[in-house]
């Protein structure tokens, strides 16, 4: 038996990339797996691909109601939940000065608003278990400088911040939480960034002079960083060593990676 075997996940950006993965990888290591998302059909592709154990839910994380309402119906049918991943996000890209109201609240609402919303209700279902595991997901950018991302590395930090101050609130109650530092992974959230002001995201990443690592690659390092109860899991190897230079050498090393793109 592995440590999610019989266990309760839950899974926001479950339709695709790293949400997708993770999803696939939990439900073969025997956990029961409650997926949400906006994409219906990746949802469906989801659900045919690993058919009982897995529920799938069109879920807006940026709708409070709906997030709690989400988790609360998924404790009261199996009893508890053991991990809560929020992991929906979305990119948006461009220089500073032209981004507009609408732009600030899309990526707000889902990248922080959204990991709020789920960090609040099933921290207060923990609460009442005694037990439990949140695992948010950041980014490079939520600890090191992004130009022309913003607001994306604003949502980020905010993650970061959020988990890791949580992480202490938590631990009295039992309650463990972590937040996800990946380097480049191969999904569609580049490609389908919100690019503003004449801004291609996915062309500035592609010039990034390191190699993505697969979804599947991610989801086994964040499993892993969950089973050990880390506080950062940051992966691969290569992003472990621009994150520890990033926090010895910031002003050295936002310059450097930010030459890059």
């Amino acid at each position: 038996m592995n440590a999610h075997d019989g266990k309760v996940a839950l899974v926001t950006g479950a339709a695709s990339g790293i949400g997708y993965a993770l999803c696939r990888e939990l439900h073969a290591r025997g956990a029961t797996v409650h997926a949400a998302d906006l994409n219906e059909a990746g949802l469906a592709r989801l659900r045919q691909e690993c058919g009982d154990r897995l529920v799938t839910t069109r879920l807006d994380v940026a709708d409070e109601d709906a997030v709690r309402d989400w988790i609360e119906r998924a404790a009261a049918e199996r009893g508890r939940v053991d991990y809560l991943f929020n992991n929906a996000g979305i990119v948006v890209g461009g220089d500073f000065e032209a981004m507009d109201r609408a732009a600030w609240r899309k990526i707000i609402d889902i990248n922080l608003w959204g990991v709020i919303h789920g960090s609040q209700h099933g921290y207060a279902l923990m609460r009442r278990q005694g037990c439990g595991h949140i695992v948010n997901t950041a980014s490079t950018a939520g600890v090191m400088p992004v130009a022309r991302s913003t607001a994306y590395a604003t949502t980020k930090h905010a993650v970061v911040g959020l988990s890791t101050s949580l992480r202490e609130e938590g631990r009295a109650h039992g309650i463990r939480v972590s937040v996800v530092i990946p380097g480049l992974v191969d999904t569609n959230i580049f490609s389908t960034a919100t690019n503003i002001g004449g801004h291609d995201y996915d062309a500035a990443i592609r010039k990034v002079p390191i190699g993505k690592i697969s979804p599947q690659r991610a989801a086994r390092a964040i499993l892993a960083g969950v089973a050990a109860n880390r506080q950062y899991i940051v992966f691969p190897a290569y992003n472990r060593l621009i994150v520890g230079l990033s926090r010895a050498f910031p002003g050295v090393m936002g310059w450097l990676i930010n030459r890059a793109t």
